[in-house]
């Protein structure tokens, strides 16, 4: 596989969560947040810690055979590598882009019904999903790994910031909570 690199930092492949069974999850594809936070994860540390879904779930304390919260990804991201993920109280749109611009990468979670049928990898998507999200660029969009993504070789795919938002917004008005308050988390960037 190929090395793709970003300002010299490495690129992570692309986890599909469909090989990670989970206990209790009936078959279901639930670790979009595990394997995004693992990415996330490999980003930060440039490649030296490169967990799946698989690892981060088998962290979570207690065990949970459903979605987990960013706060749960947290607590096995520590467990796992002594790093913080960081998750910010109260992010809106405009600090989400301005971190994404800088390159920092982010965990990012939403609704998946609210980025269209081109631009993501399953047709049925009446739930809530995490994508981890390496950068932004005003011309050609976020720079997204989806976990529903069976391709490993890839290195993210260009979606249009106006459906990352839409995606993000969407899941802070269902809750209830207000799109000042996006659901996300970053890992500090390590030394190269």
């Amino acid at each position: 596989m190929s090395i793709v690199l970003l300002n010299g930092r490495r690129f992570p492949h692309q986890h599909f969560e469909g090989d990670d069974y989970v206990p209790g999850a009936g078959g279901k594809w639930v670790t979009c947040t595990d394997t995004s936070a693992g990415r996330m994860v490999a980003y930060a540390t440039n490649g030296r810690v490169n967990l799946d879904g698989r690892q981060i779930r088998a962290a979570v304390r207690p065990p949970d055979p459903n979605g987990i919260t960013l706060p749960q990804a947290k607590q096995a991201v520590k467990t796992l590598t002594g790093l913080d993920l960081i998750i910010p109280r109260a992010w809106n749109w405009s600090e989400v882009l301005a971190h994404l611009a800088a390159k920092k990468g982010l965990v990012v979670q939403g609704y998946y019904g609210a980025i269209p049928r081109d631009w993501r990898y399953q047709a049925g998507a009446d739930f809530n999903h995490a994508m981890w999200i390496s950068h932004y660029s005003p011309t050609a969009g976020m720079r997204v790994w989806d976990p529903l993504d069976a391709n490993r070789t890839h290195h993210g795919q260009w979606v249009p910031a106006k459906y990352i938002r839409a995606f993000m917004e969407q899941l802070a008005r269902r809750e209830g909570v207000g799109t000042e308050r996006l659901y996300c988390g970053f890992v500090p960037l390590q030394p190269l």
